[in-house]
Order: C-alpha cells, then sequence, then structure tokens
C-alpha cells in the first residue's frame, strides 16, 4: 500500500472523528441545558432539586471536556497529517490545518480547554468560555442555595470534593498541556 494511500485513510477518520465529536459535544450541551434549567425552575417550588443542579453541571464539563479532548486529539492528528502529506508532495496542497489554527483555535497554544485568551480569541473561545461559565453560574448558585437553606453540609462537601478532584485532574491535563505534549512527543519521533 502507497504511504499516501494510508495518510489519507488516517486523515479521513480523523476528519470523521472530529465531526463525529463536534455532534455529539453540540447534541450534549442542549440536553445539559434542557436538563440544568428544568431543575433549575423545578428548584423555585421543591428545594430538593437544587441537590441535582450541581452534579449536572459537573457532570456536564466533564462530558463536554471529554469531547473537546478527542477534537484535540483529531485537530493534531489531522494537522500531523496534513504536514507529512504536504511534504510528501514538497508542496502545501493541504492547509485545513491552517485554517483551522486560526478562525477556530490554536493546536500549538496554551488554552482553557479549547478557548484561547490572548490575540487568537475568537467565536470559538467564547462559545467555549459562555458554556462554561453558564455551567458554572448554575452550579455555584445551586450550591450557595443548598449552603443557604442548611439543606444537607455533608452533601456540599461531597460535591465539593468531586468538583476540586475535576478541576485538578482537568488543570494538570489540559491547562499544564500535559496531554497535547504527549501528542508532541508521539510527533517528534515519527516526524
Amino acid at each position: 500500500m502507497e504511504k499516501i494511500t494510508i495518510y489519507k485513510e488516517q486523515l479521513s477518520r480523523m476528519r470523521s472523528m472530529n465531526r463525529y465529536y463536534h455532534d455529539q459535544f453540540l447534541l450534549d450541551v442542549r440536553i445539559l441545558f434542557i436538563l440544568n434549567t428544568i431543575f433549575i425552575y423545578l428548584s423555585l417550588s421543591n428545594e430538593y432539586a437544587l441537590y441535582l443542579v450541581p452534579l449536572i453541571s459537573l457532570f456536564g464539563s466533564v462530558i463536554l471536556s471529554f469531547h473537546a479532548y478527542f477534537l484535540i486529539f483529531s485537530r493534531n492528528y489531522t494537522e500531523f497529517i496534513e504536514q507529512k502529506i504536504n511534504k510528501e508532495f514538497d508542496n502545501k496542497i493541504l492547509i485545513a490545518h491552517e485554517l483551522e489554527n486560526d478562525y477556530f483555535f490554536p493546536t500549538k497554544q496554551k488554552k482553557m480547554v479549547v478557548a484561547v485568551l490572548n490575540k487568537n480569541f475568537s467565536w470559538f473561545s467564547f462559545v467555549t468560555l459562555f458554556i462554561t461559565t453558564y455551567g458554572f453560574s448554575s452550579y455555584l448558585w445551586s450550591m450557595y442555595m443548598i449552603y443557604d437553606a442548611k439543606l444537607n453540609l455533608v452533601y456540599l462537601y461531597f460535591v465539593i470534593g468531586i468538583t476540586v478532584i475535576t478541576l485538578v485532574v482537568g488543570y494538570w491535563w489540559f491547562i499544564s498541556g500535559t496531554g497535547e505534549k504527549r501528542l508532541e512527543r508521539i510527533f517528534q519521533n515519527n516526524g
């Protein structure tokens, strides 16, 4: 099998993965928004409905980050493959990775999951931060309401504990760049 055929098949596979996780992300955002809104509304007449809001928000942040995890992987790998194909032809025939780096988010820069907070800030970054802020706000509001109503402090400590663990692991993987450094190591060894 020719090298270029293998590259082409891998590129197609990664583009399919990218599309799937984008579609899944958007579906999950809608579902999580609806669930969050329903339980916030229900909490107006039944304060115990508040118990589900922080869990929905926390689970939502983890599952959406999981989709971003695959998006980052596929974006990095498609960039690697496109560069290999361009090198193979000694010509810049594939530029999708350059467009994506400029229009969505750059793969080689520090980000908060997929949001960059520098001159490369984009609509993609804004939407990421908007969804994050919505989820975090509903999380904080519900946690405060549970605390204020003195409903169950053990529950609060449990949720805070899970949140701290999630934030630490998320920081380690995404913000410190651990995940992308692992990819980069493989790419450099196979460049």
